[in-house]
């Protein structure tokens, strides 16, 4: 009586025993609070040994349990034996996981000693902000300055880094008049070019001292004072305002031709 007593409490243990290596491990990140992810790792299996370590492999369900999509993540899986000293590690890569989708990914470790439980450690987690499209920016002619929503971008020809989304650049060149574009740039799309082409000048710039810019019809420029038409009001600087003066090519006007009378 005393034997067979003995005999299933020692099935019940090999039971259990069998029972608790067969069942998934699962972990969670992050580990507190609100998850975003969850593991269900299966039982790992054994698939090669040498020199005292083993290497295994194990199906792995991810369940994304977040409200967006899951663009990609990398994990390290910590493998610790009883004491919680971590004996080994294996890897986990996971990519376009929708909200509440769920997926089976291959996990391969390897370790030296028993294996008790595991942990999870992230290489890479998706950022908060958008992954940005290159943007090549160039104008005609080349050599423009130009601001992305009223921040400096540099000069053509650049290629920008942007997030996606609506932006506007602003083109200025000695010499031709500024201009802007809207840009709408749409996540993970390709490469994209953006080539602007200037427009000239149809009035003659005129640069003050204090950085004033006017832009209008130079009526007369004498070694003390120069006159300039702006919004049909002719205005008189003094020489000594002005920085500098931009004269447009201007077309000279057809002449007319006159028939006699017979």
């Amino acid at each position: 009586m005393k034997s067979r007593a003995v005999s299933c409490i020692l099935l019940f243990l090999v039971s259990t025993a069998i029972w608790v290596q067969s069942a998934d491990t699962v972990l969670t990140w992050p580990p507190e609070g609100q998850p975003s992810l969850k593991f269900s790792i299966g039982k790992l299996r054994q698939v090669n040994s040498y020199s005292g370590q083993a290497d295994y492999v194990a199906d792995v369900n991810v369940t994304n349990m977040g409200s967006k999509p899951m663009t990609f993540a990398s994990f390290y899986v910590y493998l610790l034996d009883k004491n919680q000293k971590r004996i080994g590690e294996g890897y986990i890569e996971l990519s376009n996981v929708g909200p509440g989708q769920q997926v089976k990914v291959p996990l391969t470790a390897h370790a030296m000693g028993s294996v008790a439980s595991m942990q999870l450690h992230p290489q890479h987690l998706p950022s908060d902000e958008p992954r940005k499209v290159t943007v090549n920016v160039a104008s005609v002619p080349a050599g423009a300055s130009f601001k992305v929503d009223g921040q400096d971008g540099g000069v053509t020809p650049k290629a920008l880094q942007l997030v996606p989304g609506k932006h506007t650049l602003e083109f200025t060149k000695e010499g031709y008049a500024t201009g802007s574009t809207d840009v709408e740039v749409t996540a993970g799309s390709l490469p994209s070019i953006v080539n602007y082409e200037m427009a000239g000048l149809s009035h003659d710039t005129v640069v003050l001292r204090d950085g004033t810019v006017l832009l209008g019809d130079v009526a007369s420029v004498t070694t003390t004072a120069l006159s300039v038409k702006v919004s049909g009001k002719l205005r008189k600087l003094d020489r000594n305002q002005v920085a500098r003066v931009l004269f447009v090519e201007r077309k000279a006007a057809p002449k007319r031709t006159t028939k006699g009378k017979r």
